[in-house]
This record gives structure tokens, C-alpha cells and sequence, in this order.
């Protein structure tokens, strides 16, 4: 084949700026782009856990997008799918047209429940929804291993492999301007929803062991929003909401330590985490503080970038930062850790080029 191939990237997750499946998308399609691929997204614009927008618009958005690419399938070689559970139609059309599609997996499907209490009577016909994709599936493309032997069980197929997230290593560096932030910080990137810990980082504030002198910023926003909003007359926590993503390097260079503190919310985080925050903060040279699940907690461990601490342990993450507050050499050297760990393991360049080559072999054995 003498021409690039050609590559639908579907999103039935809307990308939002300043979101993680926003900076996902773009930097895989961008290192895939670089591979030789020809690569054009369709996505959503009304979706997405902080959207305030009615289920009915949202599936009038799911049916619009799908047919849009339906439309011009036989113009791409291949579809790869942030998986969702309404992609369904779409993976049936390309089944019988013969086009292969890849789902990319960051979760389980009791996630939606977890996401939107309200819908968890609806379980068992979502986990219906992702299994006959999964099932039809010419590849699957999960997060972590441990994802990935669950998608194995779940799908009843071998057709599974890893590809984690990453961090743009030339925008994430320990080189480069720090924000203006006055006084020691400790930093908190992500949506504010129910798994990422915002109820215990606000709990720990208040705990005897928070350093006097550090305060809590976070960065970003989502549904758990009030409760943050309940807790901004804390003199010790700076809510700066969403920002733009060439502003996050800065902010996390000059904190104390970044915080990954994820809980296991209805089993949603046995299979493992690989938050974006993990490696981007790592990439920029300071320290992480994880709980201890799956993956993200090894992956600390193994480059002795930061610290573990128990799920959901208020106390422990005051007495973590303290620790680090105390030992500023100590901290430099975990920060150094990560972001050498990043530059030579996690780069997104890296991860494109996994990507590319699953790409390719699932397209040769179709």
C-alpha cells in the first residue's frame, strides 16, 4: 500500500479543554500523525461529566457523530474507539463493511455508575452495550495490565494489549517558568469527580499534620465541584479551576508534590489506575503522592518517584506532605526519579509508536 493509511479516531466522550481524554486524544493522534497515519477525529460536543446537558441531547450527539462517520467509512482503513457504551452501531456498521475497529478501554463499565449514581440500575445493559463491542472487537487497547486481563476474561478474547498514558516530554519539563503562586504548595490536577480523592485532599487539610505553611491548589473542574466550592473560605486551599493546559507545566514545577490520591469507589480502580496527572507531574520533576492501587503505586515505587499512601486516608496524605515538607532534599531526588523515569519510558512519542504498531498488526491479521 503505497498510500498512508487512513485512520477514524471516534469519541463518543466529548473532549473538553483543560480534561485529560482531550489531552489523550490529541497526543495520540498528533504521535500517530508523525507514524505516517492520516488521522481525523470524530467527536461529541455535548458530553462529558461536567456537560449540563440532557441524556436525550447527548444521544441525539452519540446518533450524529456516528452517522457522520458511517457515511465515509470506506474512506479509512481503520477506526479506533475511545470506548463507550453507545458506540455500538457504529462497531455493527464497520463489522459488515469489514473495516476493523480498536477500542482504546480506561475503565469498567460500573464506571457509569460510579460517574452517575442514577444510572446504576442501568449496569447490566451497559455491560451488555461494551461486550458485544469488545466481543467483535479486532483489537482491544487497555490502560493498564491488570485492565487488560480483565478485558481478556470480559471479552472472551486474547486480542488485548497495554498501552498506558504518557506525558508530552516537551512540554512537561523540570526546566521552565513556575507559576506565581506565593508560599509552598502542593498540587491537585484532574476532573473533580468521585474516584480522584477530592473529599479526602479537603479532609486533609484539616488534619493536625498538614503543614502550616502549604497550602492545597487544585486544578480543574466536574460534577464534585461544591464540595470544593464548600471549602474555599479554608485559607490553606486555592481553587483555581480549569486552566489551560500550557499552564499546568508551571504550576506543577513549583509545587511541594503532586497528588494522584484515587480511591476504589465500587471496585472501579482494582483492575489499576494510569492517571495523566501521574506522568505529567512526574515529567516536570517534582514528586508524586499515590494511593496504593495498581499500577500507578508500582510504577512510584519502581522509579522511587514519590510516595504511596492507603486509599482514602486523609491523615496519611497531611503526614506524606509533612515529610516532604521536612525533607526538601529528599523530595528533589524523588522528583528527579520521575522525570527521568517519564523522558525514558513514558514519553507520548513512546506510547505512539505502541499504538502504530498495534495499528498495523491488527490491520495485517483482518
Amino acid at each position: 500500500m503505497n498510500r498512508p493509511l487512513r485512520l477514524a479516531y471516534l469519541s463518543l466522550e466529548t473532549p473538553r479543554p483543560g480534561q485529560a481524554s482531550q489531552t489523550h486524544i490529541d497526543e495520540i493522534i498528533a504521535n500517530l500523525r508523525l507514524s505516517g497515519w492520516q488521522v481525523e477525529l470524530f467527536a461529541t460536543t455535548r458530553g462529558g461529566a461536567s456537560a449540563r446537558t440532557s441524556f436525550l441531547q447527548r444521544l441525539l450527539d452519540y446518533g450524529r457523530v456516528q452517522l457522520a462517520l458511517a457515511r465515509r467509512l470506506r474512506e479509512f482503513d481503520a477506526v479506533f474507539v475511545r470506548s463507550h457504551f453507545m458506540a455500538l452501531p457504529l462497531a455493527l456498521w464497520a463489522r459488515r463493511r469489514k473495516v476493523p475497529v480498536i477500542h482504546e478501554i480506561n475503565g469498567k463499565p460500573a464506571d457509569i455508575g460510579v460517574t452517575y449514581p442514577a444510572l446504576k440500575p442501568f449496569s447490566p445493559l451497559f455491560a451488555w452495550l461494551y461486550r458485544t463491542q469488545y466481543r467483535m472487537a479486532a483489537h482491544l487497547v487497555a490502560v493498564t495490565e491488570g485492565l487488560a486481563q480483565w478485558a481478556r476474561s470480559f471479552a472472551g478474547h486474547d486480542r488485548v494489549s497495554t498501552v498506558s498514558n504518557g506525558a508530552n516530554t516537551d512540554l512537561f519539563t523540570p526546566e521552565g517558568p513556575r507559576a506565581d503562586i506565593a508560599g509552598r504548595y502542593v498540587i491537585f490536577v484532574g476532573g473533580l469527580v468521585a474516584w480522584h480523592g477530592i473529599g479526602t485532599m479537603l479532609a486533609a487539610l484539616r488534619e493536625p499534620a498538614w503543614p502550616a505553611d502549604v497550602r492545597l491548589v487544585i486544578v480543574g473542574d466536574g460534577i464534585e465541584r461544591d464540595r470544593v466550592e464548600a471549602a474555599k473560605g479554608n485559607p490553606r486551599l486555592l481553587w483555581l479551576g480549569r486552566q489551560p493546559y500550557e499552564a499546568v507545566p508551571a504550576l506543577l514545577r513549583g509545587a511541594l508534590a503532586a497528588l494522584c490520591v484515587i480511591e476504589d469507589q465500587d471496585g472501579r480502580s482494582a483492575a489499576g489506575v494510569a492517571p495523566l496527572k501521574l506522568f505529567e507531574a512526574m515529567a516536570c520533576g517534582i514528586p508524586v503522592i499515590v494511593s496504593d492501587l495498581p499500577f500507578q503505586a508500582e510504577i512510584v515505587r519502581q522509579a522511587e518517584a514519590g510516595l504511596v499512601v492507603p486509599a482514602a486516608s486523609a491523615a496519611r496524605i497531611a503526614e506524606t506532605i509533612r515529610m516532604l515538607a521536612e525533607a526538601p532534599e529528599r523530595a528533589a531526588m524523588l522528583g528527579r526519579n520521575g522525570g527521568t523515569y517519564v523522558l525514558r519510558e513514558a514519553s507520548w512519542r513512546r506510547r505512539g509508536d505502541q499504538i502504530d504498531h498495534i495499528l498495523r498488526a491488527t490491520m495485517l491479521a483482518s
